[in-house]
């Protein structure tokens, strides 16, 4: 076929081949679909395999079972069966036609033995292509395989109809302009632009989940320029409505990991920790994520207003955005609005000469707790003095602590 390696076929060949001929020896016919043949023909390997066929889930979890080690059968009522031999995955799903209804974007299946029904279905024209094994005939009624030679994102039906039926697919298709480098006619950011509120009708868990494969894209800056010039973000993040814009270029300029990539998008909307992780509560963020950005957040905003070199300035900076800095500064580049270099290289020398900042004293509550004679509130208070004055006057001793206690003790009386 071409338009696709013969390396790439015949890796394919060896991956799903015996797969396909069983399919065909039990009467049924068998399509690969959607991102495999997308990636195909862009040269890439595709790990998870999409296979669509006229066969009833019925009749494909039993052909699977006489081919995989494993068979998974969650997915049936949807026509869907997964299976697992040695370290490929594929799941095969019957053909079928989706009905949707106005308040809900989950489906009504209707099995179809049309694989044309599957196809008009999809979310692209560059996702809705399939190739019949073992011939390696083509199947491509909305021209995907052209729309993604002339990088264009376009819908197998209209826009509307796709966005309605589901509107997950605005946000999915940030991703895929970002992810392959596509560009969108008007019809569609148009419809998108009008049907932004039905985001409204899809889970947060469900946009929280799309919004993590967006940001993990390696350059999503088109992808959110589009997402705001539609207004999808305003109705994914309400806060963008009483700020201003963020800088797409911005997510473009940070590494690739997911709570750089949070911490960047939420930066120009809040500069309070406790604000972003509410934020990011509301859109399901998981705690331990919410927390690791928030203090990502909190680091910047420490860096960001940091105005001397002094030295006390410089530990308890150090002391206040450890372990977070290096994310931080990561953020701050990325909106360009980095510290002055003078406190940077001031910083610096500081972690060279005293170490980072995680101020590791030189006495514990116990010691701490024997030096006084008592335990309790007293003890704490102790170590708090000792940790400022590690902060104001740098290393500290043990012998130098262990005076200081004493020393703080006597003067209580």
């Amino acid at each position: 076929m071409d338009g696709i390696a013969q390396s790439d076929r015949d890796d394919l060949d060896q991956r799903v081949g015996e797969l396909a001929n069983l399919f065909l020896s039990s009467g049924f016919r068998f399509f690969l679909v959607g991102g495999v043949v997308r990636d195909l023909f862009l040269g890439k390997r595709s790990e998870d395999i999409d296979i669509t066929t006229n066969a009833s889930p019925e009749e494909s979890n039993e052909v699977l079972q006489s081919w995989a080690d494993v068979v998974w059968r969650q997915g049936e009522r949807f026509g869907t069966i997964g299976a697992r031999k040695g370290d490929l995955i594929v799941e095969v799903t019957t053909h079928r036609s989706e009905n949707y209804v106005d308040t809900s974007r989950k489906p009504q299946v209707v099995f179809s033995n049309s694989v044309l029904d599957d196809l008009k279905r999809r979310d692209f024209t560059i996702n809705a292509i399939a190739i019949e094994l073992p011939t390696w005939d083509l199947v491509d009624p909305f021209d995907g395989r052209g729309d993604l030679a002339r990088q264009v994102l376009c819908t197998p039906l209209g826009p509307e109809t796709a966005f309605s039926e589901d509107p997950l697919r605005m946000l999915r298709a940030a991703r895929f302009v970002s992810r392959y480098s596509l560009s969108t006619e008007e019809e569609l950011e148009n419809a998108i632009l009008d049907m932004a509120p039905r985001i409204g009708i899809v889970s947060k868990e469900r946009i929280s989940d799309e919004m993590a494969k967006f940001l993990l894209v390696d350059q999503p800056g088109e992808g959110l320029a589009l997402l705001q010039r539609t207004g999808l973000l305003s109705e994914i993040i309400p806060s963008l409505k009483r700020t201003g814009g963020i800088e797409p270029e911005a997510l473009d300029r940070i590494e690739s990991e997911i709570h750089l990539r949070w911490a960047a998008l939420l930066w120009p909307l809040t500069q309070d920790e406790h604000q972003a992780r509410q934020l990011l509560k509301e859109l399901r963020i998981s705690k331990a994520l919410s927390s690791r950005i928030g203090a990502i957040i909190d680091a910047a905003s420490e860096l960001s207003m940091v105005r001397n070199r002094q030295a006390s300035t410089l530990r308890r900076l150090l002391y206040v955005t450890h372990p977070n800095m290096d994310s931080a500064l990561a953020v701050l580049s990325a909106h360009q609005q980095m510290p002055d270099p003078e406190i940077l290289e001031a910083l610096r020398k500081l972690e060279e000469e005293e170490g980072s900042g995680d101020f590791v004293l030189p006495l514990d509550g116990f010691e701490v707790a024997e030096l006084i004679g008592e335990e309790g509130p007293l003890v704490g208070s102790m170590l708090r003095l000792l940790l400022e004055h590690r902060i104001e006057q740098g290393p500290l001793s043990k012998d130098k602590a262990r005076k200081l206690v004493l020393d703080w003790k006597t003067k209580q009386g």
